[in-house]
């Protein structure tokens, strides 16, 4: 079955507000979240009780009160921070103007297709990893990435958008990978052996460079900025045991993610994150169309160009990154040859006109 349809923005901020949304339900979120309402406010509480001078009540009940205030405002306005991400993405390229053209959905040869635009892309039935049925919407994901967003207005009717999701369920079950052949490869592929601890240093800079360009600088940031100031000057004005611990807590979390960007913290998790790529030792790169397919000998990644948000050299690499793992690493002694040269080139000129 081929659908024609047009996404609408709401359906890609409702797309984005049910990623915060699952983001905010992690445990060390709903953690947070207590510690920075429920509990910080009944340790004031007590503290007010037992502790502090009438003079000095006002001062950290207001602080208290802005703290949570501040935390249960920004779990709140999901909508919002999922608006404000799709104008983000929009004026930094990474959501090409053609994605609001009409799409053109169909699957042909053991593959996903679609087109919109100059676009043109394709997954795999086997790496179709999730068809979610939503409200107004179907959300299909080939691997970590979000493939295409189908609106309801596709379909005659709901039971057809039900039918048509079991449809795609059933073929990517049942669709198992072509083995892999070197003689398969397409013209103007790469292919080379690196060292899993090359692998990992690369993504482990593709992840900081793509952290600080497009994420550090956000509402969030803003919020943990007051709650880190808040946490200091309550720290000046009260040394006791109590409140320097009090101060600390609210200060780690507060800049959690900060944190996580520590050499040691970092380079940990994208030892965990990487998965399956661990253990690989030779790795092919070639462009399909508008389509980006890094693979090992043990996984494979396809993106479309239009997600790519890094393509250049960073620090003794050549990486192409998105927002998810794995990032292409290429070894200086690869992208400095001809034909890596030539093939990162077309990568990047693609790139840069989404």
């Amino acid at each position: 079955m081929d659908l024609t349809y047009k996404v609408p923005r709401q359906a890609y901020i409702d797309l984005l507000a049910d990623m915060i949304r699952r983001n905010e339900r992690r445990p060390i979120r709903v953690f947070t979240l207590l510690l920075l309402t429920v509990v910080q406010m009944a340790a004031v509480i007590l503290l007010c009780i037992f502790r502090l001078n009438p003079d000095q009540r006002i001062f950290f009940l207001v602080w208290s009160i802005l703290l949570a205030a501040l935390t249960v405002l920004r779990r709140c306005t999901v909508m919002s921070r999922a608006r404000g991400t799709l104008r983000r993405l929009e004026y930094t390229g990474q959501l090409s103007e053609e994605f609001w053209k009409e799409h053109k959905l169909g699957t042909t040869d053991g593959q996903l297709r679609l087109r919109y635009g100059t676009q043109r892309l394709s997954c795999p039935l086997h790496g179709l990893s999730r068809v979610e049925e939503r409200a107004n919407a179907l959300h299909l994901y080939c691997g970590e990435t979000m493939f295409d967003i189908v609106p309801d207005s596709a379909f005659p009717n709901r039971e057809a958008m039900e039918r048509f999701a079991q449809s795609l369920r059933d073929q990517a079950a049942h669709s198992q990978p072509p083995p892999a052949k070197r003689e398969d490869l397409p013209e103007g592929s790469l292919s080379w052996h690196m060292e899993e601890t090359v692998l990992e240093d690369g993504q482990y800079l593709a992840f900081r460079t793509l952290y600080y360009r497009h994420r550090f600088f956000r509402s969030a940031t803003f919020v943990r900025l007051v709650i880190s100031v808040l946490a200091v000057i309550n720290l000046f004005r009260d040394a006791s045991p109590i409140n320097i611990a009090l101060s600390a807590v609210l200060l780690v979390l507060a800049n959690l993610e900060n944190l996580s960007m520590l050499p040691f913290v970092c380079r940990f998790r994208i030892r965990r994150e990487v998965g399956d790529w661990r253990g690989s030792e030779e790795y092919r790169l070639s462009l399909r169309g508008n389509t980006v397919v890094f693979a090992s000998d043990r996984a494979e990644a396809r993106i479309p160009v239009e997600k790519i948000n890094l393509c250049e050299k960073v620090g003794p690499y050549y990486l192409i990154g998105w927002s998810s793992f794995p990032a292409v690493v290429l070894p200086a002694q690869v992208w400095q040859t001809p034909e890596a040269s030539a093939l990162t080139e077309e990568i990047k000129a693609l790139y840069q006109r989404k």
